[in-house]
């Protein structure tokens, strides 16, 4: 007891989950802003009146909003999401994406084209989601997460999914094919490997 009152240092206190997520979806928000004022796809206003582009576009959006709220709540301890929430989760990503398999799919297109359209869509799903992901890193790292996996996982996916959704507003492609392999496949390996980031950068600064 002498011991852990001699480490004892001050901290500064946390700012509650909802501001921290405000200025999460506010950062996102001005990502979106800048894809629309710089790099939009040609048809978004018609998309916008697509019911299926709106169900897709939007559940990959509120996926990722839930998913860091989630984050936030997790790095605190005695806040860890329930089964319930991650099923949520679960649920809203799986039917975002079965709106996908409404969209054609050109079986025809050569190899050498599918490669040369995806690969630019694949960096910029990184790119759009490396700032939302470094900012919702800091911020559990501020934190005492107790569950490093699911906390890397629950940023990987909160930045992934977002960054998934400002895709289709960026990719003016619809492309079943291009967009599962070269969209969603992207962002889930990021999820996957937000989650490995956690285990050993999370975990090391519990330990410590």
């Amino acid at each position: 007891m002498e011991r852990l009152v001699v480490e004892l240092r001050p901290v500064r206190r946390l700012w509650p989950v909802s501001v921290r997520l405000g200025l999460w979806i506010a950062l996102e928000v001005g990502l979106l802003l800048l894809v629309i004022d710089h790099d939009y796809r040609p048809d978004l206003t018609r998309q916008l009146r697509n019911p299926w582009y709106i169900l897709d576009a939007a559940g990959f959006a509120t996926a990722g909003t839930l998913a860091g709220l989630l984050a936030l709540r997790t790095a605190i301890p005695g806040h860890e999401p329930r089964k319930v929430e991650f099923l949520l989760l679960l649920f809203l990503t799986v039917a975002s994406t079965l709106p996908l398999f409404h969209e054609p799919a050109n079986e025809h297109l050569q190899l050498a084209d599918f490669i040369y359209q995806g690969v630019p869509c694949t960096i910029r799903i990184g790119f759009f989601a490396l700032i939302p992901w470094v900012g919702l890193f800091w911020a559990a790292r501020r934190g005492a997460p107790l569950a490093p996996a699911a906390e890397g996982a629950l940023i990987g996916a909160a930045a992934f999914l977002f960054s998934f959704a400002l895709m289709r507003a960026n990719c003016p492609l619809d492309d079943r094919l291009h967009v599962l392999m070269w969209h969603l496949l992207p962002a889930l390996v990021g999820v996957a490997l937000s989650a490995c980031v956690g285990v050993v950068l999370l975990r090391r600064r519990a330990n410590g």
